[in-house]
Formats: structure tokens, C-alpha cells, sequence
């Protein structure tokens, strides 16, 4: 085995410091500190990165991609039932990082294409996701339509099953960072260049003087550093484990954050 850190390694990191991040988000209201969330900025440029990784070495990229689909349904339901009957006043969980997964690889099969100089194909993979997500942003910003039962209903089903840019975890910027990753494949210098771009992004558009407050996007820059130990070997396989993990430690914390403050 070659030193550093395996797939499996990365992962399992993620996975700790994303519980740590969401034991920040649901159990606020004891006094957990912000320094929780700083851990946790940690593990979604990796589970972008392990996805670019996975895109690339998977041997059917359609059940892949539409694993994260399903997953992002699933995590959608288990939302909705969450708000509906565990929510406290007016806290909501929107938890769902598949959906920003699923996109990010949209976009690098778009990128794949645009290589294989199937230009249309491209065009197609790359168009779609933005007009869905131009008509989901025009549906939200009608309060007529949203102000009758059928329009909320149509918007709330839309984006039940329609992943779209605006409405996904970490946003746009999450999508270009994982495609950087794609694009820049078995370049280490050029993907922890990406994180430091995307990460200075984040710190300039929401504000030097909340930097260690509510601004703390930016420390995802500390992910940087277990990906250049990244060895390339993928390590123990764990496939479904994050599928099942994710949704499981989400409403599990959701519950006990709802029965301790009732």
C-alpha cells in the first residue's frame, strides 16, 4: 500500500467531520460551539472530490449517477416528513447533499462529452439543469402561484424529484468545484488550487468581519490537506454505506433534537 490517504480513508474523514458539522446544526440550542461547524466545513469538498473519483473509475456511470438521484429522493421524503411533523417553530431541515453530487456529475458527463466532441450531447447535459433551475427560481418568486394549495403542491413535487443549482447544498460554486476536480484529474496542484479559489470566493462575497462567525465557508480550505495525502488507491469499498449513513444520522439527530425540545 502507498503512503497517504485511500478513498476509503478520505471518506471516513468525511463522514467524521460531517457529523461533527450537524451535531453544530441540530444541537444548537445546547451551546455547541461554532468551532463545530469550522471542523465540518471539511468534509464536503471531500465528498466532491471522492465523487469526481468516482465518476471517473466506476464502471456504469448511469447506475452511478442515478444512485445519487435516488438518494437525493430518498433524503427529500425523509425532509418533508421531518418538517412536517418533528419541526420546532420555524427550523426547517434541508439537509441534502446528493443533490449537489448528482449535479456535479451532470456536468462532468456534460465536460465528457464536450471532449469526446459530441457537442450536442454536451450541450444538452449542460442546458437542461439550468433551464430546470430557471424555472424553478420563476415559480418561487410567483407568490400568486405559490399562495394557492395546487401551485404549492406542483413546486414542493418539482422539487421533490428535480435537483436544481439554486436550491442545492454549497450552490453553484459546489458544482464548479467538482467538476474542477473532474477536469483536473491526477493534477493535485491544480484541484488544491480550485478549493483555494472557490474558498477565497466564499470569504470575499460573505464579508471579512464575519470570517469566524456565520462566514465560515471558507475554511473548506482545510480540505485541501487530506487530499494531497490522496494515494490513489481506493481503499475498502463502501458504497452503500454513505446511502444508508446519511439519511439515517440526519433524522436520528432530528428526532432527538425534536424530543429534547418539546
Amino acid at each position: 500500500m502507498r503512503k497517504g490517504m485511500t478513498g476509503f480513508q478520505l471518506k471516513i474523514l468525511g463522514v467524521i467531520t460531517m457529523v461533527i458539522d450537524h451535531i453544530g446544526e441540530f444541537f444548537l440550542f445546547l451551546g455547541v460551539p461554532v468551532w463545530f461547524h469550522w471542523i465540518g466545513r471539511i468534509a464536503a469538498p471531500i465528498f466532491l472530490f471522492e465523487s469526481s473519483e468516482g465518476f471517473i473509475h466506476t464502471s456504469n456511470r448511469k447506475k452511478y449517477m442515478f444512485r445519487l438521484l435516488a438518494g437525493y429522493w430518498l433524503m427529500g421524503v425523509i425532509n418533508l416528513i421531518l418538517n412536517k411533523y418533528f419541526a420546532i417553530g420555524s427550523s426547517i431541515v434541508i439537509n441534502n447533499i446528493f443533490g449537489t453530487l448528482f449535479l456535479g456529475t451532470v456536468y462532468m458527463q456534460a465536460c465528457e462529452y464536450f471532449k469526446q466532441k459530441k457537442i450536442f450531447k454536451g450541450l444538452i447535459w449542460f442546458l437542461v439543469p439550468l433551464i430546470l433551475s430557471f424555472l424553478a427560481l420563476m415559480l418561487l418568486s410567483n407568490n400568486q402561484f405559490l399562495d394557492s394549495n395546487l401551485g404549492l403542491l406542483f413546486f414542493q413535487v418539482f422539487t421533490l424529484f428535480i435537483p436544481t443549482l439554486m436550491m442545492i447544498e454549497g450552490g453553484v460554486l459546489f458544482i464548479v468545484l467538482a467538476v474542477l476536480f473532474y477536469l483536473f484529474h491526477g493534477k493535485k496542484a491544480l484541484q488544491i488550487s480550485a478549493i483555494v479559489v472557490i474558498a477565497l470566493i466564499t470569504l470575499v462575497t460573505g464579508g471579512f468581519q464575519h470570517a469566524f462567525t456565520y462566514n465560515y465557508q471558507w475554511m473548506m480550505i482545510l480540505a485541501a490537506i487530506p487530499i494531497v495525502l490522496y494515494n490513489g488507491e481506493k481503499g475498502r469499498g463502501m458504497r452503500n454505506f454513505f446511502y444508508i449513513f446519511y439519511p439515517a444520522h440526519i433524522t436520528l439527530f432530528a428526532l432527538i433534537s425534536f424530543f429534547i425540545q418539546r
